[in-house]
């Protein structure tokens, strides 16, 4: 049905008040500019405007409006149709330019001027144009399908009789195509539904990134990630069957500052370093590199792992550093390099005014703490220039340190004979002692989290202190033990210098089971225990390293180090691997596009966290991948669970940046289940750059 008014609009040229042929609907005097009205014909004032009536009218003087209508006072037009019916035949009975022989066509109902081609049945229902009665009654309207009413945004419409008809269906809301605008516009029951961005919203230049299983992007471990991260044949990220599969031993060559890399199963020498005056503590961290501790100086040395990770220094597109260029497994001075000129050595830095560093450990944030003998204090280096990030004061002096598996720092003070417990997240610190002959050397916490000192020279035993009930036990030994380790087995292995031995203790029954003998001339001072479980003893007056069978308690082989070495703590990764929880960290970069500005939005992560295991992040944002080497990290956000994703990246992030970068710890107790990360989802909104 095409209502009346769109016809008269189009076929009466004269009806317009700027002479267009164009009458507005409901035009002046109606409440709505959806409400119908009558159209005016010849010249007069109102809702139909003024103009010359040229149809087959009788006169033209019907008026154009002033009411709701439009049927205000007209005056007849100077070039009026010829009233003559033989010269004009059109008889339209209602005035609406419609009827019998009326150039606009035929009525269907020449008594209604609302109603011209097409008339409704206005007995089933008030249409516009019906007549009604009385005027102002009111009546709900709707050109769809009633039952949308209040759904979404549909809504009844309403019809108001004036003068006798009902008016168009005013306020009603139809159904619509569905556009992202928060709203249902279609009336379905959903809001945007199909019309939404990648990222759930109406953010046009939204975008998600996705990385992993599944995806064109699958993760890949490189140089910047752990060794004990690991890539699944699903494609997903998860721990090594052995996060301390390390093969390497870290030896300290006292008298000669430099620290030699010996392959734990050839027992090879792979490379010499020339690190700081007079290093005596070497450490390893979770990526394989190589923390020293000088003891003359005061300085800390890092050396990396793994020669693909070392830093070009000097551009000329080759990482120089010490080989063995001939293969014979022993560095020459030839096959090393000075001082400040090996650039796998990272950094040599002074924490402090201290001379001396005895005390070596790192921390399941791979951050190393070094203990300060003169000052006595600890002090936490970060992994990236060792710069300090923590102090703590202690009671005594430190000789060396070991850390629990929940993270307690257990310091050997060998000035005031304690051993001293410090809590890095409060700073709490406290002490105690057996009492008596107590002299700690070398210590260490095994897998139960007792501690264990070598306790060296006014006794000679092996001392145990298990925390939950504060109980000191002591296992006699031969003459000066020194330093000491805990074997993935179970048992204690301790180094005996003046006797030239390595005695084996069972912890189950604090009994010493036997000794390794090494032969007189070696005193031991140092041990470690490598990845596969084989004990090695460093040799101080032999300048030499003791690789021994736990199980036989027999020499496999001995090879020759640099000179003097003195080695305490960690020196093969194994005891860091063995007393903290087993971790690793896998990185990923997400932008880079040329020609936009990018706004980090959420971080989600999809992994597996079995119990006891779960996955912490931090991230960091800058403008060039150069700057995000040395931008601020945030601050370290879970553990996921009980924490759940997405992240809010605007709320951690301490830099705006185009590039972004997420490190992601995996963490397990130990035990055989592992975390698994499966996907990594960055949402970001992406503005051209004007």
């Amino acid at each position: 049905m095409r209502w009346f008014w769109t016809l008269v609009a189009v076929l009466c040229v004269a009806c317009s008040s700027d002479g267009d042929g164009v009458v507005p609907v409901g035009a002046s005097g109606s409440n709505d500019p959806g409400q119908p009205g009558l159209v005016g014909y010849g010249t007069g004032s109102g809702g139909g405007g003024s103009g010359n009536a040229t149809g087959n009218n009788d006169s033209g003087s019907t008026g154009g409006g002033g009411g709701q209508f439009g049927g205000g006072e007209g005056t007849p037009s100077a070039d009026a149709g010829d009233p003559d019916p033989r010269k004009n035949p059109c008889v339209d009975n209602d005035g609406d330019n419609h009827g019998k022989a009326c150039v606009a066509g035929p009525d269907c109902d020449d008594t209604n001027p609302y109603f011209t081609d097409e008339c409704p049945d206005c007995t089933t229902a008030n249409h516009a144009g019906c007549p009604c009665d009385p005027s102002g009654q009111t009546s709900y309207c709707y050109g769809a399908d009633p039952a949308l009413n209040g759904i979404g945004n549909c809504k009844l419409g309403q019809r108001t009789c004036v003068d006798g008809y009902w008016t168009g269906c005013l306020g009603e809301v139809l159904p619509e195509d569905e556009i992202c605008d928060g709203t249902d516009n279609d009336c379905d029951g959903a809001t945007d539904e199909g019309v939404l961005s990648v990222c759930g919203n109406c953010d046009k230049f939204c975008a998600i990134d996705t990385i992993g299983a599944g995806t064109n992007k699958p993760f890949a471990v490189d140089e910047n990630d752990s060794p004990s991260v690991q890539v699944t044949p699903e494609g997903w990220v998860t721990l090594t069957e052995s996060s301390y599969a390390f093969r390497f031993i870290w030896i300290a060559n006292s008298a000669e500052s430099t620290v030699s890399k010996l392959d734990t199963d050839t027992g090879k020498e792979l490379g010499r370093y020339t690190v700081c005056a007079n290093p005596s503590r070497t450490s390893v961290d979770q990526k394989g590199d190589c923390w020293v501790g000088c003891r003359d100086d005061g300085k800390v040395a890092k050396i990396h792992n793994i020669p693909e990770t070392c830093k070009d220094f000097n551009g000329d597109g080759v990482i120089q550093t010490s080989t063995d260029a001939n293969g014979d497994g022993v560095i020459q001075g030839s096959e090393m390099l000075p001082s400040g000129q090996d650039e796998c050595v990272d950094f040599v830095v002074k924490p402090s005014g201290d001379p001396t560093v005895r005390a070596l450990g790192v921390d399941s944030q791979n951050h190393a703490w070094i203990g300060l003998w003169n000052q006595s204090q600890l002090m936490r280096l970060e992994p990236t220039a060792g710069q300090v990030v923590q102090t703590v004061n202690i009671p005594a002096q430190p000789y060396g340190l070991t850390i629990d598996k929940s993270g307690i720092i257990w310091v050997s003070g060998r000035g005031g004979s304690l051993l001293v417990r410090v809590d890095p997240k409060t700073n709490d610190v406290s002490s105690m002692s057996p009492g008596g002959c107590f002299e700690p050397y070398g210590i260490v916490a095994d897998l139960s989290g007792d501690v264990w000192i070598g306790n060296c020279c006014c006794g000679h035993f092996a001392l145990r202190y298990r925390p939950s009930t504060g109980e000191w036990v002591s296992i006699g030994t031969s003459n000066r033990p020194r330093g000491i380790a805990a074997g993935a087995d179970g048992y204690i292995y301790v180094a005996i210098d003046e006797s030239n031995r390595i005695a084996k203790v069972d912890p189950a029954t604090n009994q010493l089971l036997g000794y390794a003998e090494l032969g007189s001339g070696r005193f031991p001072v140092g041990i470690a225990v490598d990845s596969k479980g084989y004990v090695w003893a460093v040799n101080q007056s032999s300048n030499s390293a003791t690789k021994i069978d736990p199980t036989t308690m027999t020499t496999v082989f001995e090879h020759p180090v640099g000179a003097g070495p003195y080695t305490y703590s960690d020196m093969t990764g194994a005891a860091f691997f063995q007393s903290i929880a087993p971790d690793g960290v896998f990185n990923e970069i997400y932008g880079g596009w040329d020609g936009v500005r990018v706004i980090w939005e959420t971080l989600s992560i999809n992994a597996d966290t079995p119990p006891g295991t779960y996955i912490e992040v931090r991230l960091r944002a800058a403008d060039s991948l150069e700057e995000l080497k040395t931008a601020a990290w945030s601050d370290l956000q879970g553990p996921f669970p009980p924490k759940t994703f997405p992240i809010q990246l605007k709320k951690v992030l301490k830099k705006k940046g185009d590039f972004l970068q997420v490190e992601i710890r995996l963490v397990s107790d130990g035990e055989s289940l592992k975390p698994y990360v499966k996907g990594i989802s960055v949402q970001y909104s992406a503005e051209p750059e004007e």
